[in-house]
């Protein structure tokens, strides 16, 4: 009787917990992160008796999770690309709808000020067309300061975005290094049959939380604890032991928070460049190849039109007569040093042609005597002691640098913060050309000059006339021609008979074209404006900059620029887009095939809770009829 008592025993035991189990499973149904858990049953040993071996009834031998390891690490890695993607689209179409918009966006204040500038040449002498031109030109200006103050917004909720996510890591990291310690020890405790499979559901939860702020890898370990690494990897929770991120100022520009691992020595190292995925990885791509770039380019297009605007303005004269001076303020490259930089090295830049620039950054570093130049975008460098002539412009070092200091050169960054209108007075427009061509009164042919333009006012005021005469001999017997006086470069061929359509010259620092037929010793004159009053020539120069291919090497205009620039941001805001969808699309999927394998069924618990019901009845009955047999011996042998 008492092996039939000891197995009803061991049953109703191992039964009893199977049926916890089943409501510990449908209790914990809509609990994120938990996994249905199964009790696995086995035979006690049998004992050999009579020949035979007899059965001694089962017992519980684990209670175990089902789990997949593969469809688990699946999940925290779609968990961390959809993040990603997310917060990535999130950003970018807020960038992307800023510079779209017609009514925000420089397209429209750059076509309103052009338009201005077209005024001006259609009325170069009225002062009301030129006082709108300078409101045109404070309003485009006032639109680069708009757009480029939402861009520092931005960056600065990429600050926040950083602070935020590095808190929250932190603390899920901690929490995961103190959840590795109990299960190390329940582990431990149980003899490796018993895990503690609670534990180990909220430590995997906490994992998958971790993904969403960033992507990582995980280990396990024999003692049940699991390593936790990031970017490339860089270790997060090592067993107990959780690294703990800092958010600090980058090291050129302390407006822009980095990620910083402190080392046990106490010096923080930028791990920023390693970090991929999730809201951190996101908001730290975002700001590196798009809101920053965006800064450049925009900033490009703001150096383009103050260069070359400034430049052909200080070519004309104003209503005064006199030469004009910068129109816009004149803008410089920014260079940042390295916050460790041991020596006392001196970088500057001029910018020699803006056609040249291509809205990159450059690093400058210093090893062993030697300085290297690098576009950090296309990683082209150059090494030498400088001075380098990249890319538009002149890079000039000097000082006693020390070996391993670097600096890094911002061409057109700061362009857009610092674009503003100097010119306040409207007579000061210098819509005239300092030049002018005439021909003297005593000539009887029928030559003129037409399209005269100045290359390089540096040779003005001309300090005499130059004189074009006409020699029928001037190149020998025969060829005819324009002596030259007033300046060097003649003679000049030019043949009425087959030239008089017009015949284009370029003499020192002018350009014109000479048409017509000329008779012996007719005078063409190049002289000084004294007045401005009626000439347009400077202002239709001014004028034609808006189409002018004088940016991206002579490939774009500003609109064109400008348009790279929406462009570009739309192409990588479609991409986020996508890649959020497809990922959002994949998670589902890999949810849906994780929860196939550990998530709760409740019809099937239900079934379960019915047939252990049935078997711990039956169990019970067992103990009833062994007590009943055990009675009847008692009173078979009492009598």
């Amino acid at each position: 009787m008492a092996d039939l008592l000891n197995m009803g025993t061991t049953a109703l035991g191992a039964l009893q917990q199977a049926i916890t189990t089943t409501g510990h499973n449908i209790s914990n149904s809509s609990t994120e992160g938990f996994s249905r858990q199964r009790v696995n049953f086995g035979t006690l040993p049998a004992t050999f008796m009579g020949g035979s071996y007899v059965g001694n009834g089962m017992e519980v031998q684990s209670i175990e999770r089902a789990y997949d390891s593969f469809l688990t690490a699946e999940v925290r890695s779609r968990t961390a690309a959809f993040s990603g993607f997310n917060t990535l689209y999130e950003l970018s179409s807020r960038l992307d709808n800023l510079l779209a918009d017609p009514a925000v966006g420089m397209g429209s204040a750059i076509d309103s000020f052009f338009g201005a500038v077209q005024d001006v040449a259609n009325n170069p002498g009225s002062l009301p067309e030129r006082q709108v031109l300078l409101g045109s030109a404070e309003a485009m200006a006032d639109r680069f300061n708009y757009i480029d103050s939402r861009l520092a917004t931005l960056g600065n909720e990429v600050n926040s975005r950083i602070n935020t996510a590095i808190s929250d890591i932190n603390s899920l990291a901690a929490q995961i290094g103190e959840l590795n310690g109990e299960i190390s020890r329940a582990s431990a405790a149980g003899g490796g049959r018993t895990p503690p499979n609670d534990l180990l559901d909220t430590r995997d939860q906490l994992i998958r939380e971790l993904s969403q702020r960033v992507g990582l890898s995980t280990v396990q370990q024999s003692d049940g604890s699991i390593n936790v690494m990031i970017g490339t990897g860089q270790p997060l929770v090592v067993g107990l032991v959780a690294e703990t991120l800092e958010a600090v100022p980058d090291n050129y520009d302390s407006s822009q928070l980095v990620v910083g691992r402190r080392s046990p020595s106490g010096f923080v190292d930028d791990i920023s460049r390693f970090i991929t995925g999730g809201e951190l990885g996101a908001a730290l791509e975002f700001r590196e190849k798009l809101l920053d770039p965006a800064r450049n380019e925009l900033g490009l297009v703001a150096m383009g039109i103050t260069d070359t605007f400034n430049s052909q303005h200080r070519s004309g004269v104003d209503l005064d007569g006199q030469f004009g001076g910068d129109f816009f303020q004149p803008l410089q490259a920014t260079v940042s040093q390295h916050a460790a930089n041991a020596g006392t090295g001196a970088v500057t830049v001029s910018l020699d042609d803006v056609a040249g620039l291509t809205g990159d950054e450059y690093g400058l570093r210093f090893d062993a005597g030697q300085w290297t130049v690098t576009n950090l975008r296309t990683q082209a460098s150059t090494t030498g002691a400088g001075p380098f002539s990249v890319d538009g412009m002149t890079i000039t070092v000097g000082g006693a640098p020390a070996n391993g200091d670097t600096f890094i050169i911002e061409p057109t960054q700061q362009a857009s913060t610092l674009f503003g209108l100097v010119l306040t007075d409207p007579k000061g427009v210098a819509a005239a050309s300092p030049v002018r061509s005439a021909g003297q009164l005593a000539n009887t042919g029928s030559a003129d000059i037409s399209g005269l333009a100045v290359n390089d006012p540096a040779g003005l005021p001309l300090a005499s006339p130059i004189s074009l005469t006409f020699n029928p001999d001037a190149l020998g017997p025969g060829v005819p021609g324009y002596d030259v006086s007033g300046i060097a470069g003649g003679p000049l061929a030019y043949d009425p008979a087959t030239e008089n359509g017009g015949k284009d010259f370029v003499l020192g620092d002018f350009e014109f074209s000479i048409a017509g037929r000329p008779d012996a010793g007719d005078v063409l004159l190049i002289e000084n404006n004294g007045n401005g009053t009626g000439d347009n020539r400077n202002m239709l120069a001014l004028a034609d900059l808006q189409g002018g291919k004088t940016l991206l090497g002579g490939s774009a205009s500003f609109q064109d620029a400008y348009g790279n620039l929406v462009g570009e941001v739309a192409v990588q805001t479609r991409r986020a887009e996508t890649g959020s969808e497809t990922e959002n699309i994949l998670l589902q999927q890999a949810t849906s095939a994780r929860d196939s394998v550990a998530g709760v069924n409740l019809d099937e618990e239900a079934a379960n809770l019915i047939r252990y019901q049935q078997a711990y009845q039956a169990a019970a009955q067992m103990i009833s009829v062994a007590d009943q047999l055990f009675q009847t011996l008692l009173n078979s042998t009492g009598r």
